[in-house]
């Protein structure tokens, strides 16, 4: 069916925040330049310079890398001639011998599939872009990378890494291996790679009719009257494609004409939702904290300790360091989460209208650091799979791996599942309004 004529939308002059849905015109900043929200702060676009042709490399690099980092051992330990080694795969098959299979599959999706989707089908778009490919399987591939980059966890599995060598440097020989340089060439690649993507023109690449001409140079204002408003306007919150507001009425799509995404004001039930994953990351953290996360056997005699007796231990050997960077990341993180979701909701309920500004990056920090709880769980998965010395030592995951993880999965998604428009609906904000 052929849109009405009222549905060609010079979206090329025209752009909303995705997160405030304040609308503004077109931006094209000029080179080291940052186009930024300016009621939300958000960052809207970042001129990056051959951004194909290095993603492209960079990608490609990360995949030959990809192999010798999760095949290869990382690291050994020795203690009184008994030798240990082991790999990112082989770590993830030591849960599941286990029976830690949520955590298993937590750690095998984290580090080997999801970084393995996101490299790959980073260079299959940079390919078909390059080659100037119209394939119907682009946009929808790299909505899922946009989707999966926050999921690929080789940088937080890279700083476990670093966190077990300290912990066990003085109760083993450790050595470094060929597969843990291999990983810091991964994660500096990969890390690379989501840094030089610029998502805004790969998006108008893709779509003809969207790309906006190199000659047009338009700047990051608010919108003036004569700009049609916000109500007018149907954003995609995959791929911010914008479309007339009777676009699914006059067309009967309902989905993103570009990334196959459904087409909504807002999010689906975003409010219950997230309340709903909250509760559950509240009630999990009781167990998460009270229950021991690790035991540790040595010549037959069983040692159970928790989050905070992990914490302890650090301190008390002088590695203050380690020991904050841990404290952070499994208790402040957490709460941090939970307790900011917890007033941004409040907030919504109560129509409350001070400081907005300030609860939306709040609300991105949440976004940012939720990966990173999962840095103890990587230090257990690791300390698993290499302090295995027979009846001398061994380390096994306890209950509370279970419930911490969790906790983590269930913020990550209460925040994924959060809709920040909603925010500046309930203040019933004027554009103009900071």
């Amino acid at each position: 069916m052929k849109a009405p004529s009222t549905l060609n939308l010079p979206s090329a002059r025209v752009t909303v925040c995705p997160d405030c849905s304040l609308i503004l015109q077109a931006i094209v900043p000029l080179p080291h330049q940052i186009a930024v929200c300016p009621r939300c702060a958000q960052q809207l676009y970042r001129y990056r310079h051959n951004t194909i042709q290095k993603a492209m490399v960079l990608s490609l690099t990360g995949l030959f890398l990809y192999m010798p980092a999760n095949v290869l051992p990382l690291l050994s330990f020795s203690v009184l001639g008994i030798n240990t080694h082991s790999s990112i795969m082989q770590a993830c098959l030591r849960l599941f011998n286990q029976q830690q299979y949520v955590l298993g599959v937590t750690v095998a999706l984290t580090t080997l599939v999801f970084p393995l989707l996101v490299l790959a089908g980073l260079l299959l778009i940079t390919l078909g872009l390059s080659r100037q490919w119209q394939a119907p399987w682009m946009p929808r591939f790299f909505r899922f990378y946009h989707h999966l980059t926050e999921w690929a966890m080789t940088d937080v599995f890279l700083v476990g890494v670093l966190i077990t060598v300290i912990k066990m440097s003085h109760m083993a020989t450790v050595s470094l291996n060929a597969g843990f340089f291999c990983l810091i060439g991964l994660v500096v690649t990969t890390i690379a790679t989501q840094a030089v993507t610029d998502h805004q023109l790969f998006w108008s690449l893709m779509d003809a009719q969207d790309t906006l001409r190199p000659d047009q140079k338009m700047t990051a204002t608010a919108a003036t009257e004569q700009m049609p408003n916000a109500s007018g306007f149907l954003l995609c919150h995959s791929c911010h494609k914008l479309l007339p507001a009777e676009y699914t009425t006059q067309t009967g799509h309902d989905r993103c004409p570009r990334c196959g995404h459904s087409l909504r004001p807002r999010k689906k039930n975003s409010i219950a939702r997230t309340w709903a994953l909250l509760l559950t990351a509240c009630l999990l953290t009781v167990p998460a904290n009270l229950l021991p996360i690790m035991e540790v056997e040595s010549f037959g005699v069983p040692d159970r300790s928790t989050i905070m007796d992990g914490i302890l231990y650090f301190f008390r050997e002088g590695s203050y360091g380690i020991g904050l960077v841990i404290f952070i990341a499994s208790v402040l993180v957490p709460l941090f989460k939970i307790i900011g979701l917890i007033i941004i909701l409040l907030s919504i309920h109560f129509h409350w209208h001070s400081w907005l500004r300030h609860k939306a990056i709040m609300f991105r920090y949440i976004e940012f650091i939720g990966r990173w709880s999962m840095l103890d769980i990587f230090v257990i998965t690791l300390l698993c799979a290499l302090a295995q010395f027979g009846f001398l030592s061994s380390i096994n995951a306890a209950p509370a791996a279970f419930y911490f993880t969790g906790v983590v999965l269930s913020t990550m998604f209460a925040a994924l599942s959060f809709d920040p428009r909603l925010l500046w609906d309930a203040a019933a904000v004027a554009p103009d309004q900071q």
